[in-house]
């Protein structure tokens, strides 16, 4: 399936080619660093390797959520009405992200671990069999964290509950332990904070399997044994979750689409009557019953939780202010494609006549009545959870900065920009072979375009931050405000205009990646 659709599609075949290219490259950085630190004492290349495994790990939990196209071949909800059994359903899922360029580069880079620990034998032999169920872990995690997320927001009733419950204990933990962390480290000095952010990371399920050639290294022969029991164990409990949540997958055979009461129009019977409030109301509805746009609000608690974390055990309040600004570039990024939600539905908007300029405005007021609240809360939180109160203005100017910018940028890419996702009501982190790349490289221009453009206040920011000044901070604030509304102005109007004069031709590539 996975080469017959690459055969099929020639750009995405050239979007793979590129992928790869660039993965190769990322793989040659990682594999000069481990010869760097082979060089260094046990315990710092302990540190880097233990570090990487565990950010490594996390990588493949998160970004599955931010791009589609993970599952690129088989979704269970497509094989539930054929005779597959859950094992084989398995293995095959497995292989394909194995066999994937993602997959390739991380086998490549766990094995590569050994180089890390060359000046000691039996601990580099050891750390090829650890990283190989390292990246194991991280690959089955990854088709979990894609198998639970999309199970639970198909649902209703106790399945939103669950979607609750799940964010509450992934944002609990982490923010508990950053602000623990934080009371406990004290006076203590950076290196400190790192050295005991690691050893507490080496006996975690992200982190004890890459640290078991360490621990051999340094003599813990003991610690060693605990530590691989740890990651062995953790590898185990991911693959039996996954199981179930797949067996569950395969009991739903096809439901078709949740019924609706004509006469309750919700949002879209208290929008405003113009062409405006319908877009904008028709998009908010998006947001909380499409589960393609109900998992970017994943990356609400989820993102900040984990910066946080990562803060605490490094140490680096940067980690942690950058939190708002993150968020606030990831959510608009999630829609840069927009209308390749809408699919050939787009076509009633052209029949009713609706002005591209109503179309993007329309978009833009619902991304920003999601956004803004949940940048506000989130860089508001970091703030206090840190000690950082203080610098709250010139972190407000970073994030509404960023998020305006970035709406209207995305404002003029989705007018154009057409990629292949998944269609309504299947699994949402499916897509055509390719699709993921040609997004993410999408992503990149679109990303790149927002830096530019929000630079100027990202430079105020930083001095304000560094200088302490509080006059600075207010005036970031003032300048990404400003400046941000007005390139969010400018990116409603130019992506109307692109929208007016690109409709029919816009439609045409929606229904070609459809067919």
């Amino acid at each position: 399936m996975l080469a017959n659709t690459l055969r099929r599609n020639t750009f995405q075949l050239v979007a793979v080619i590129l992928g790869a290219v660039q993965a190769t490259l990322l793989v040659l950085a990682v594999i000069g660093g481990l010869l760097v630190a082979s060089a260094a004492p046990p315990a710092a290349t302990q540190a880097v390797v233990v570090v990487g495994g565990s950010a490594l790990v996390l990588g493949w939990v998160i970004v599955p959520l931010l791009f589609e196209g993970v599952e690129q071949t088989l979704d269970p909800l497509k094989l539930a009405r054929f005779p597959v059994r859950t094992g084989q359903l398995m293995a095959a899922m497995f292989l394909v992200g194995v066999l994937w360029v993602p997959g390739a580069a991380t086998i490549v880079v766990a094995a590569a671990t050994g180089i890390g620990w060359a000046a000691h034998p039996d601990a580099a032999l050891v750390a090829v069999v650890a990283g190989l169920v390292g990246a194991a872990t991280a690959i089955a995690a990854s088709r979990l964290t894609t198998s639970v997320v999309s199970t639970l927001l198909r649902g209703r009733g106790s399945s939103r509950v669950g979607v609750t419950a799940l964010v509450v204990l992934v944002v609990a933990a982490p923010f508990a332990a950053a602000t623990l962390g934080g009371v406990a480290s004290g006076g203590a000095d950076l290196l400190a904070i790192f050295t005991a952010g690691v050893e507490v990371l080496g006996w975690t399920p992200l982190g004890a399997i890459w640290s078991v050639p360490g621990r051999l290294a340094m003599g813990d022969g003991w610690g060693a044994a605990a530590a691989a029991v740890i990651g062995a164990a953790t590898l185990v409990a991911v693959l039996l979750l996954w199981r179930a949540v797949l067996a569950r997958s395969l009991r739903v055979r096809g439901s078709g689409p949740a019924r609706t009461t004509a006469s309750r129009l919700g949002i879209l019977g208290r929008a405003p009557s113009t062409p405006t409030g319908a877009v904008a109301a028709r998009s908010l509805v998006y947001w909380f019953r499409d589960a393609r746009h109900a998992r970017q609000l994943v990356i609400i608690p989820v993102l900040p939780a984990l910066m946080l974390l990562w803060w605490w055990l490094i140490g680096v309040d940067g980690i942690a202010y950058a939190a708002g600004p993150v968020v606030a570039a990831l959510l608009p990024l999630s829609v840069f494609a927009g209308l390749s939600y809408d699919g050939t539905a787009f076509a009633a908007e052209l029949a009713a006549g609706v002005r591209g300029v109503h179309d993007r405005l329309g978009r833009a007021v619902a991304l920003l009545v999601i956004a803004a609240p949940a940048v506000l809360i989130v860089q508001v939180a970091v703030a206090v959870i840190i000690g950082g109160a203080a610098q709250l203005p010139a972190l407000l100017g970073a994030s509404f900065g960023v998020l305006l910018i970035s709406t209207g940028v995305v404002s003029v890419s989705s007018a154009r920009i057409v990629v292949p996702v998944a269609r309504s009501g299947r699994n949402p982190f499916s897509a055509p072979a390719g699709a993921a790349t040609t997004s993410v490289l999408a992503s990149y221009v679109v990303m790149a375009a927002t830096l530019l453009l929000a630079s100027p206040v990202l430079a105020l920011v930083v001095v304000a931050l560094i200088t302490g000044s509080a006059a600075l901070g207010w005036a970031a604030l003032a300048t990404g405000v400003v400046l941000g509304v007005a390139i969010a102005a400018g990116g409603v109007l130019l992506g109307g205009r692109v929208l007016d004069a690109s409709g029919p031709a816009v439609l045409a590539r929606l229904r070609l990646v459809r067919a």
